[in-house]
């Protein structure tokens, strides 16, 4: 240890004895010069004691249709609770706590609209189905100290994204696949929109997404770019999903559709950029590097290779998804929130040349590393 670094951890370990006497939080929370500080840290805290609770009520408004049902109207709460099948006095109490977390508005007496948080939540299909979906997260964290003990050998999210522990995925059927490729789709409008305002894929005659589901990022992409040819690589049981969906979005002659493993089965090398979207990260290192090895071998010399996924960093927005993440992807039993460091060392080792950086507007959802091949 650097006598900077010694000196650092002296001085935090003396604002911890600090902190952590009653006595001086007492006379900091008495002095009206330092009384908001005293506040902050409080509340602080208490959100991290709170945060389940916050989460439910934002869950029990999903489940039960308040949200959806305010959408561009004004409901009382009389109205809401004989729609949703609550007592009243029941409807009445959940509305308080969610107005309380931003997601309605009382306008008058027991008359209710959204707010902000509200209004995006019931615009956003994606974001429904990810908050329903987030019930088997929290069941696999009713017990957190016997899954970092990693007591659990069966996890609901292990067996939901099943394809990340198949032996050969490609045996996988679309009785599997289906439910999370609609998930994966119907989530994706927001981190599409962020990805394409980041980056220019006009620039790129033809573009192949690996990994890429029913088709959800490659629509956006056809739609922002109506000259660029569209290729899709993903399972086998996938590829007829994600042919249905692009011929719903009225892009079939556009696109070619692709089925394969994409750690191991040649994959097409007839576009100059390709994307990998929320791939890597759903990965350990030992398979990311067989991902990444095996698009080296099959990729021509100059293919643009972009990685795009929530990273760990320094904003407030990429530690919010590394935390989130991290226990995620411990309950999936397979993936990591890496940084964008440790992806750019990834692609160096498999070969790849001039790893870089590049920001999105969000780094809550996303933050991109671009190479070359």
């Amino acid at each position: 240890m650097t006598s900077l670094n010694a000196l650092r951890v002296r001085y935090r370990l003396w604002r911890n004895r600090l902190i952590g006497s009653a006595t001086f939080r007492s006379k900091i929370a008495r002095f009206p010069g330092t009384r908001w500080i005293a506040q902050k840290k409080s509340n602080d805290l208490f959100k991290l004691i709170n945060g389940f609770v916050f989460s439910q009520v934002l869950s029990s408004c999903v489940s039960l249709g308040v949200l959806e049902r305010l959408k561009d109207t004004v409901a009382s709460s009389e109205a809401l609770a004989k729609d949703c099948g609550l007592q009243p006095g029941r409807m009445q109490l959940l509305l308080e706590q969610a107005e309380r977390l931003k997601l309605v508005k009382n306008v008058e007496g027991n008359s209710w609209v959204l707010d902000d948080a509200g209004a995006v939540v019931a615009a956003d299909p994606g974001l429904h189905a990810m908050i329903r979906h987030h019930a088997l997260f929290y069941r696999d964290l009713a017990d957190p100290s016997a899954l970092l003990k990693a007591s659990y050998q069966d996890t609901e999210l292990k067996k939901y994204w099943a394809y990340a522990h198949a032996q050969d995925p490609a045996d996988i059927g679309t009785d599997i696949t289906q439910p999370y490729s609609e998930l994966m789709r119907s989530s994706q409008e927001m981190l599409a929109d962020c990805i394409l305002a980041a980056h220019d894929f006009s620039q790129y005659p033809a573009v192949l997404d690996v990994g890429g589901g029913e088709g959800a990022f490659l629509a956006a992409i056809g739609k922002a770019c109506p000259d660029t040819r569209l290729h899709l690589f993903d399972l086998p049981s996938v590829t007829d999903l994600a042919k249905m969906h692009l011929a719903r979005e009225n892009l079939a002659d556009r696109t070619e559709v692709h089925g394969g493993d994409f750690a191991r089965d040649p994959i097409p090398d007839n576009a100059e950029c390709v994307s990998l979207v929320r791939i890597l990260c759903d990965h350990d290192d030992g398979r990311v590097k067989q991902i990444l090895a095996n698009l080296h071998r099959s990729l021509k010399p100059g293919t643009k290779v972009m990685i795009a996924e929530a990273m760990a960093g320094n904003s407030a927005g990429a530690e919010l998804a590394a935390v989130y993440f991290s226990l995620y992807f411990l309950a999936m039993g397979s993936g990591r929130c890496r940084s964008d460091a440790a992806i750019k060392d990834l692609l160096l080792g498999a070969g790849f040349k001039n790893p870089r950086t590049k920001p999105t507007p969000n780094p809550l959802l996303a933050t991109l590393v671009l190479a070359e091949r």
